[in-house]
């Protein structure tokens, strides 16, 4: 009882319609303002053999995102956005606080923060920009959770949320036709004073991290905000390509040893609407990475988003593939022990769902089907990859597959997740 009486919040804003949009706050100046931002994301999580018998399905009903954003501009120079989020509340029973800041950068424009080119100069918690979907809002994805089995060698320990502290240049030119951010980045830095020392060590001269996206549109513009989206409910076509890479040496172990971390990735986004009640949506997405000789996370990856919407509901199909590159031991060079991780993060994801929009991406409802074969966010190998959240593994009998393998059948995932802010 305590439980259910714990989620009633959350179950409440599962069913309540929220037409709002972001609170203004009165300053007692004209030159600076401030917008309240509270996004709040219930989802329902079926996952096949995800309970600890490992044969039984597991359900959960939990809070994804709990966030509350602050944000403005002071004068015509300077703009500041912070947000805190609890992500996963309620999510295995646990109900531990962990609220903690998402985001807090500052921004300075030395030719004004608005207009048709605008040049940034940002510091604080920000995005790492490594992807288009990292910096594609979490309220407008293609998918429930865009694709999160993609992102490789970037630990959610180092990179929480993909955020890191550091310094860009941010902005868009060519009269919003190109959209640009990169700079610096704290990365992974050496563990200070571990019990348990581990040589050699990650970064141990505090190389800073690197990261660059560049966005060109070819038809019409998406360039202006934060955040790209995965839909405009456009009037106009849009088209454009989107090219980031990242670099930090030293920044990763492998079986061999200590690694760079480096990535290149790219996606072609369209946007095509036949009127103002139907509207095609694709994304193609291209990756690759180099983290490292038998690094799991080492090799090629694809992804696939199409939609279509129709007056108020999006039909949509995804397909995520990765592949790790091949690690053949070579005398001198590598052996067959420091290549045993090649292969055993690959992933075969396939996902079918609807999207409601009530009021377009402000507050929407999304079913998700999925199956999820390798590595992957959700089904079985999901649940066994949060066991430190989750308190379980799902069961394997002896002489099995790891449920991560390519040789086992998919396992099926159903997903219900309701997105608002006001």
């Amino acid at each position: 009882m305590r439980k259910i009486l714990r989620l009633l919040p959350g179950v409440l804003v599962f069913i309540l319609a929220a037409a709002a949009h972001a609170v203004a706050v009165p300053l007692p100046t004209k030159d600076a303002s401030l917008n309240l931002v509270v996004t709040i994301q219930p989802q329902f999580q079926l996952n096949e053999n995800g309970a600890p018998n490992g044969s039984d399905a597991s359900y959960d009903l939990f809070v994804r995102r709990t966030r509350l954003a602050a944000t403005g501009d002071v004068g015509n120079n300077w703009s500041y956005y912070f947000q805190v989020d609890n992500a996963n509340f309620g999510k295995f029973g646990n109900f531990t606080g962990r609220m903690i800041v998402q985001d807090a950068w500052i921004a300075f424009g030395p030719f004004g923060t608005k207009g048709n080119n605008v040049l940034l100069i940002e510091g604080g918690l920000i995005f790492y920009p490594n992807c288009r979907f990292t910096i594609t809002s979490s309220s407008n994805q293609s998918t429930v959770d865009g694709h999160p089995d993609l992102l490789r060698g970037f630990t959610a320990a180092v990179y929480p949320g993909t955020r890191s502290t550091g310094m860009q240049f941010r902005g868009w030119a060519l009269d919003k036709k190109v959209g640009f951010r990169g700079g610096l980045y704290e990365g992974v830095q050496p563990q200070p004073a571990p019990a348990t020392p581990v040589n050699p060590p990650l970064n141990p001269n505090k190389y800073p991290a690197f990261g660059g996206f560049v966005n060109v549109d070819l038809i019409g513009t998406e360039e202006g905000g934060y955040l790209y989206q995965s839909i405009y409910f456009a009037k106009d076509p849009i088209l454009s390509v989107s090219l980031a890479g990242t670099y930090q040496a030293n920044a990763l172990r492998t079986l061999k040893g200590v690694t760079n971390q480096k990535s290149l990735t790219s996606t072609v986004f369209l946007d095509y609407p036949l009127s103002e009640q139907q509207e095609l949506v694709a994304i193609l997405g291209g990756y690759l990475y180099g983290n490292g000789t038998g690094s799991r996370d080492t090799g090629k990856g694809l992804s696939v988003d199409v939609g279509f919407r129709y007056q108020f509901v999006r039909p949509y199909v995804a397909y995520e593939y990765f592949m790790s590159d091949d690690c053949v031991a070579t005398p001198g060079e590598v052996t067959t022990a420091q290549c045993a991780q090649a292969h055993t993060g690959d992933s075969r994801n396939f996902r079918a769902g609807l999207d409601f929009y009530v009021n377009k991406a402000q507050n929407h409802v999304m079913l998700e089907f999925a199956l999820n074969r390798g590595q992957s966010s959700y089904g079985q190998q999901g649940v066994a990859a949060a066991s430190a959240t989750s308190g379980y593994t799902p069961f394997i009998p002896a002489g099995q597959l790891p449920v991560t393998s390519l040789a086992r059948t998919a396992t099926k995932s159903l997903t219900l997740h309701w997105s608002l802010y006001f």
